[in-house]
């Protein structure tokens, strides 16, 4: 049984412009209203660990990564584990730990603040970490996991919002593991350097020099 908080409470410019500022992925932006799923670890009072699959945009060498973290109302998050791995809650491509302060995570919202944390008393922060460089081929399949989430009050009420972006899910607790429901995966984003994505500002210098020689060879079939 997996365990989520609500459970428990012109041709060419349209091509440049359609193309990603840089090579990596992203699962969408982040809800902070729906749902969240509880990354507190084997330790942690529920002893669940979330997995997530997705495809990677272009070539490149994983080197940071972002994703919303739900925490009870009042409290901070202070720390997560981390792996990237080819296979589900795999870690053969990195894993470390990530040390969150006000450096290297955000507010998001508030609780009170609309219907942030699913008006279930939590707050939500975006927290970003480094990771390893692990090299990364254009549309291969990778799992992000999360778990060890900590907080400043050591509750380990640390959920990964929920976005129901295109990723896969799966889960590992005490209870058991399998794939969350099919429309149910988390908001993060993992950006990759020294890819072969092309910019799209190198895209529409490109495309406003094909158009220069057009408008050329139309002067001069028209003379």
């Amino acid at each position: 049984m997996k365990i989520r908080i609500a459970t428990l409470s012109l041709t060419i410019l349209c091509l440049a412009l359609s193309v990603p500022a840089f090579a990596g992925y992203s699962n969408g932006p982040t809800l902070g209203t729906l749902n969240a799923y509880f990354i507190d670890g084997p330790n942690g009072p529920f002893g669940q660990t979330i997995s997530d699959g997705f495809i990677e945009v272009g070539t490149g060498n994983a080197i940071s990564y972002s994703f919303a973290e739900w925490v009870l109302a009042g409290d901070t998050p202070t720390g997560v584990d981390w792996s990237l791995g080819s296979t589900s809650f795999g870690n053969n491509l990195g894993f470390g730990h990530t040390f969150i302060d006000s450096t290297n995570s955000s507010v998001f919202c508030l609780n009170g603040q609309g219907s942030c944390g699913g008006g279930f008393g939590y707050d939500v922060y975006i927290v970003t970490g480094t990771l390893n460089g692990a090299s990364l081929a254009d549309l291969g399949q990778y799992y992000f996991t999360l778990t060890n989430a900590t907080d400043n009050r050591g509750d380990g009420f640390n959920g990964w919002d929920v976005n129901e972006g295109p990723a896969t899910c799966y889960f590992q607790n005490a209870s058991g593991s399998g794939g969350c429901p099919t429309t149910e995966s988390e908001s993060f984003t993992i950006n990759t350097g020294g890819g072969t994505t092309p910019e799209p500002s190198s895209i529409m210098l490109f495309g406003s020099g094909i158009l220069g020689l057009a408008g050329v060879l139309r002067r001069k079939l028209t003379r």
